[in-house]
């Protein structure tokens, strides 16, 4: 048998059976990497959103204006109805406002009346905001305000009508049950108005009055408010009138007395169909003279004809009484 020398042999050494700390290690860091790996992304993902939506940040976004008047003043002026408000919170906070609905009050109740240039700064306007959202600043930061004495006066009511009555036909008058209205506010825009309008009432085509019921009053300046909102309005409307003379009318007086001149002129008016019936022996002037002398004339006529005639002039104004 050959000699062999020990430093010439091949040694095998028999692997050492990993420990608990490096198969745990080994189940950690290296088994299904790919999964954890995203597992990681993912959760680096989900840290950033919620850092995010705490971090604070600021929007812009309209509001509207609500103004608390002094007492016994109104703005006269139309100041802007809404301004930009900065208002700054956590994301998350912000995106949950309901921008529509956000409403900043402005408080003048310190204000005396005249031109005033109100600042809107955080300790005069106040917001309801949720915890965490506050108002950094506005834009415009400064609005003007020009402040009156708050005022009440009564307006004569002016009817507005529309349209056109049926042919023959015409419109006697229009009268509210109520001749005036009454009306607030500021003291400059009271003085201006010189009527209190209607709304248009419509006569196309009618042939008879008729009471228009609760008839709105129509001013159309916003500062203005309205006591009496609405009126019931009377609209008479008939036969087209026409008028008719008469000359050499008998003039009588009341006590049988003779009276100079013993005839009169006059001219009447009443609807067509009425005034065409009418004639000369129908119509007579009655003259009342008083104990002092005076004398009134008036139209006497048959019963079928009053209060359908309308005299629009006795001539001569004046009679004397015989003695």
């Amino acid at each position: 048998m050959p000699f062999q020398d020990i430093d010439d042999s091949v040694s095998v050494e028999t692997p050492r059976r990993p420990s608990a700390v490096e198969r745990w290690a080994r189940r950690i860091f290296v088994q299904d990497w790919s999964l954890k790996l995203v597992a990681l992304a993912m959760t680096l993902v989900l840290w950033l959103a919620v850092t995010g939506q705490n971090e604070p940040e600021t929007i812009r976004t309209g509001v509207r204006l609500n103004f608390i008047r002094p007492p016994d003043l109104e703005i006269s002026n139309d100041p802007p109805k809404s301004v930009d408000a900065f208002l700054t919170g956590s994301r998350s906070k912000l995106s949950s406002l309901s921008t529509p609905e956000l409403v900043a009050t402005v408080d003048l109740s310190d204000h005396r009346p005249g031109d005033r240039v109100v600042r809107l700064s955080v300790d005069r306007v106040k917001m309801t905001l949720p915890p965490g959202v506050v108002v950094e600043s506005f834009q415009p930061s400064t609005i003007p305000v020009r402040l009156e004495p708050r005022v009440v006066r009564e307006l004569e009511i002016e009817v507005k009508l529309e349209g056109k009555v049926a042919a023959g036909y015409e419109v006697y008058g229009a009268k509210p049950v109520q001749p005036t209205v009454r009306v607030r506010g500021p003291a400059t825009r009271i003085e201006v108005l010189q009527r209190a309008p209607t709304e248009a009432i419509s006569i196309e085509g009618l042939k008879e009055g008729f009471t228009a019921s609760r008839v709105q009053i129509d001013i159309p300046d916003q500062k203005i408010d309205l006591l009496d909102e609405n009126v019931d309005v009377v609209v008479e409307i008939g036969e087209r009138s026409a008028e008719k003379s008469f000359s050499g009318v008998s003039a009588l007086s009341n006590t049988g007395a003779g009276i100079k001149p013993d005839t009169a002129s006059v001219i009447l008016s009443g609807p067509s169909s009425v005034i065409e019936q009418l004639r000369q022996e129908d119509v007579k002037v009655v003259v009342d003279v008083s104990n002092n002398g005076a004398s009134v004339a008036r139209l006497d006529l048959p019963p079928s004809f009053k209060n359908r005639i309308k005299v629009l002039s006795i001539k001569p104004a004046k009679f004397s009484v015989n003695r």
